[in-house]
């Protein structure tokens, strides 16, 4: 047998009775491509043959009907030949794991997988070697349900296995799977508006300079389309006409105006590459430490510089004696349903130090 195996097991109710195999394993997240995998899965185990779909049993066709009480048994394989990381040995902060996922905080200035100029160190490759080397897995393919950039920490969703795979990635998809992150920002975001008192309920106001900005309520809402910049490798912008669609909620603001920075909660409904980064940059207030996507005086107040740029005190006001030497942002909840029990999970974890102890300096 090649590769590791996941067992799930069914039994069929009253509600599938009837319907094909196919049916339910699609109802249940199965992907066509899964499912088409499924029925090429053999092996030998306790000295006796088994297959990737087995009702009551036996081998099962995915066009066979159901009966109520029906005994459906899938078997997962991975089958070897899928690529992943390269194995390097770094400690792995595990919030949450059992057979289906695995939920890390992962730490910044750690990129989440190879790429030019970071193929050994990277958050696939720790993962790769937990389970090849530490778990004595024969082998382990790591795929991640959404990625966090370079310097971003916090919280980060694995797949375990082709199954849970194919099931978390159609509910980012859908957009059932909630992530809300803590990120410092130069400025306030509610400058866009000039009622920063809208009551709670309101339907709503668009802004009058920004297009894509709408206050609902008492949160802020970026509906701005990214593309990437022409001929640029990294760098992403708002671009109505040509990007893909785009969505950020800021649920919560809490401005400093002595050194006119804002610690936001936000949620995000789309993942786009760099999304939070350039849809704050857009609206005005970059992330502090965002060397890609920030304003020099937000650079400024993270790091804690002097600048001939600044001549209102209040923009920076005293020297921080603490600094941040990264973006600030963090992936700080989750919510989504497990692959097999359907419950829903949530999970938030705090800041990371250096932001806390920013904010700590701050006060």
């Amino acid at each position: 047998m090649q590769g590791n195996l996941r067992k799930l097991h069914y039994t069929i109710d009253k509600s599938f009775h009837g319907k094909t195999v196919e049916a339910f394993l699609r109802a249940e997240g199965y992907t066509k491509s899964l499912i088409t995998g499924l029925k090429k899965i053999d092996y030998e185990e306790g000295g006796k043959k088994h297959y990737g779909i087995e009702k009551n049993g036996k081998w099962a066709f995915t066009i066979d009907k159901l009966e109520e009480g029906d005994q459906l048994d899938i078997s997962v394989i991975e089958t070897g030949s899928e690529v992943s990381a390269p194995a390097f040995p770094l400690p792995l902060d595990i919030v949450y794991e059992d057979e289906d996922i695995l939920l890390l905080n992962k730490p910044a200035f750690l990129p989440s997988h190879p790429s030019p100029g970071h193929y050994e160190k990277t958050l696939a490759g720790a993962i790769t070697h937990y389970y090849i080397e530490e778990k004595k897995q024969a082998s382990f393919v790591c795929r991640m349900v959404h990625r966090l950039d370079l310097d971003t920490s916090g919280l980060l969703l694995v797949a375990k296995n082709l199954y849970s795979s194919s099931f978390l990635n159609e509910e980012m998809r859908a957009g059932r799977i909630r992530r809300t992150y803590a990120a410092l920002c130069k400025g306030n975001p509610l400058s866009a508006f000039p009622d920063k008192n809208l009551p709670e309920g309101d339907t709503g106001e668009k802004s009058s300079f920004l297009p894509g900005l709408t206050r609902v309520g008492t949160f802020l809402r970026i509906e701005a389309p990214i593309e990437r910049i022409e001929r640029g490798k990294m760098r992403r912008k708002v671009d109505f006409e040509s990007g893909q669609d785009a969505v950020t909620n800021i649920l919560s603001v809490k401005y400093n105006p002595d050194r006119n920075f804002s610690l936001l909660q936000l949620e995000l409904e789309t993942g786009r590459t760099h999304q939070i980064r350039v849809h704050l940059s857009y609206v005005g207030c970059p992330l502090l430490g965002d060397s890609l996507y920030g304003e020099a005086l937000s650079n400024e107040i993270a790091h804690a510089l002097p600048t001939k740029l600044v001549k209102n005190k209040n923009n920076v006001g005293d020297a921080f004696t603490n600094a941040l030497h990264r973006q600030a942002l963090h992936s700080q909840s989750i919510s989504f349903f497990h692959p097999e029990s359907r419950k829903e999970m949530h999970f938030e974890i705090p800041l990371p130090k250096d932001m806390a102890d920013f904010l700590a300096e701050k006060e």
